[in-house]
């Protein structure tokens, strides 16, 4: 019922290229058709898949599930691992992983497409056409953290200064070992001083980044706080004993909490690791998707060749199959936007097709389809990660070879003829997908994208039906009308949305040639 009132809020109808009705794939020689639907796509859950201490568990999950984490850290955040590392550098010692705090989320999405279409018949067993797609689409997103459990916050204002004395120690620590090394450069003085120096120098740099590149620090009384605090000490009194008294004496902690503002600022923050773009309810422009040119030729059929005056013969069966080139016209998502998703694919698609049209009686209709679907390879931009990590930094970022699984489709859809206008239909429509398969540009190059290839394989069974008005199956018009509603009910992958499809569609008949 939702799903509904989105669609009449915001006055579009529906999305889903994959949810059109697909009655007539064949015209009449010498007449065309153009058609204009309105599609919409909703989803808030997915079928997820994920490990669980050990357990493959597979089960429906709300779609914002790999934005929500007990205890945020280096899932979410991959740069973190860096983080720990020079902490770790810093203080001298193992530290605790680094949390934020836990957060909630609402992710929904939909989109709406308005594909354009015209079809002609060249021949009594041949149809051409092209497709023409238009699309906008949404993500409504919302975050919160809560930091309880946390152990860094904001960084201290006073950073700045602090580094700025264990630079001037380490300048005047410099001096010290060039006299020490100079006067007897096997001495243990030489020796430890020199050591010494290269101590401050790495914690110098591990803070310099600790400080500035990552948006959070330890905060006062946390475990790791304690211990950068201690190893200051230490630093402290290793320099005065060689005769550097102006090493600081306290490191300065974070007192201030994440908020909400400061969470978010750490994805879309230049200075820091993750450089995304802003993380809040995204909607994209209008923009072109993969343009469509396709041909559908009879192959076998009885009944068919009769005037809609006589009487029509109590079976009529029509089978054939149909080519289609997809064009990579369409933009794909940016991995700068977190919550994008694409026009299109941005690479070419072959598909090849089989259906079937029967009729019986006045009553009784059956339309059947198959597609088998070759995606081509292409050069994309991709953040080399695994799914649910999510915020991964753009130094992650390389150009990849990109080829998607070949995919194939069954399609079932019985018809139930009221009037000679009016007919009900349904809907089944089962979709697999084989897993994406990614490689570098150049080998031995940047990351594995291997990684990538996880949840990328898709299967889906969606269930639905409608509603169809034509005045063209009896002869006395040219238009027809349409309503459908399909549900995704059953699916695996671990990213296929569980969809709610609505469309309506105005189909429009005319002559070129040889036609009334």
């Amino acid at each position: 019922m939702r799903v509904i009132f989105a669609v009449l809020a915001s006055m579009i109808m529906p999305l889903g290229l994959v949810g059109q009705e697909f009655s007539r794939p064949l015209l009449p020689v010498g007449q065309f058709r153009v058609e204009i639907n309105s599609l919409f796509h909703f989803a808030d859950e997915r079928f997820g898949r994920r490990v669980e201490d050990g357990s493959l568990i597979k089960e429906v999950e709300p779609l914002e599930f790999d934005f929500v984490d007990a205890a945020v850290g280096t899932r979410l955040f991959p740069a973190f691992e860096d983080l720990e590392a020079d902490l770790a550098t810093a203080a001298g010692t193992t530290i605790m992983p680094v949390v934020l705090g836990r957060t909630r989320a609402v992710l929904t999405r939909d989109e709406v497409w308005l594909p354009i279409r015209l079809d002609v018949g060249l021949l009594d067993w041949l149809t051409v056409g092209a497709m023409v797609p238009f699309s906008r689409r949404r993500a409504e997103f919302a975050t919160s953290i809560q930091t309880d459990g946390a152990d860094v916050g904001v960084p201290p204002a006073t950073a700045g200064d602090f580094l700025g004395e264990v630079s001037t120690a380490n300048s005047a620590l410099t001096g010290i070992v060039a006299g020490l090394c100079t006067a007897d450069p096997l001495s243990l003085e030489c020796s430890q001083a020199t050591d010494l120096l290269a101590v401050g120098e790495g914690f110098h740099e591990a803070l310099l980044r600790g400080y500035g590149d990552y948006g959070v620090f330890p905060l006062e009384g946390s475990g790791t706080g304690d211990a950068l605090q201690s190893r200051t000490t230490s630093l402290l009194n290793a320099y005065q004993a060689v005769g550097v008294a102006a090493f600081p004496t306290t490191i300065p902690l974070a007192t201030e909490m994440l908020t909400e503002a400061t969470y978010l600022d750490l994805v879309s923050n230049r200075a820091f690791r993750v450089q995304g773009d802003s993380l809040a309810t995204w909607r994209s422009p209008w923009e072109l998707g993969d343009v469509e040119i396709h041909a559908n030729a009879r192959l076998w059929g009885i009944g068919l060749e009769t005037d809609p005056d006589e009487p029509q013969p109590h079976i009529r069966l029509e089978i054939g199959a149909g080519v289609l080139f997809r064009l990579g016209t369409g933009r794909t998502d940016s991995p700068l936007n977190f919550l994008d998703t694409g026009s299109g694919d941005g690479q070419n698609d072959i598909e090849l097709s089989g259906f079937g049209t029967l009729s019986v009686g006045r009553r009784l209709g059956l339309v059947g389809e198959v597609r088998y679907g070759v995606q081509q390879s292409v050069l994309v931009l991709r953040r080399i990660t695994a799914p649910d990590r999510i915020f991964a930094p753009v130094s992650a970022q390389q150009v990849v070879r990109w080829d998607p699984g070949d995919f194939l489709q069954v399609r079932l859809s019985p018809r139930l003829s009221l009037t000679k206008e009016i007919a009900l239909t349904f809907d089944v429509r089962y979709f697999t997908k084989k897993a994406d398969g990614y490689s570098s540009v150049e080998a031995g190059v940047g990351l594995d994208p291997g990684v990538l290839e996880l949840e990328t394989s898709e299967k889906s069974l969606g269930i639905g039906g409608g509603v169809v008005y034509s005045t063209v199956q009896s002869g006395e018009g040219r238009v027809e009308a349409r309503f459908l509603v399909q549900q995704t009910v059953s699916g695996s992958g671990g990213a296929t949305p569980k969809t709610w499809r609505l469309e309506a569609g105005f189909r429009f008949y005319g002559g070129l040639w040889g036609q009334g």
